[in-house]
C-alpha cells in the first residue's frame, strides 16, 4: 500500500459510497491534533475549534 495525499473531497465522496447519509461528514480538517504530554490526544481542545 503506498501513501498519497487525499483531499477532503475524495474522503467525503469514499464516504458517501460505503456509510449511511446520515454518517457521512459535513467537511474534513487536516490539521495536528493537540496532544497531552503522555500522548493522548486533547478532545476538549478539538471541541473548542469547532
Amino acid at each position: 500500500v503506498q501513501d498519497k495525499p487525499v483531499t477532503e473531497k475524495e474522503l467525503i465522496d469514499f464516504c458517501k459510497e460505503t456509510l449511511a447519509g446520515f454518517k457521512v461528514p459535513k467537511k474534513v480538517v487536516f490539521c495536528e491534533l493537540p496532544k497531552t504530554s503522555t500522548g493522548k490526544i486533547q478532545k476538549f481542545e478539538l471541541r473548542k475549534k469547532v
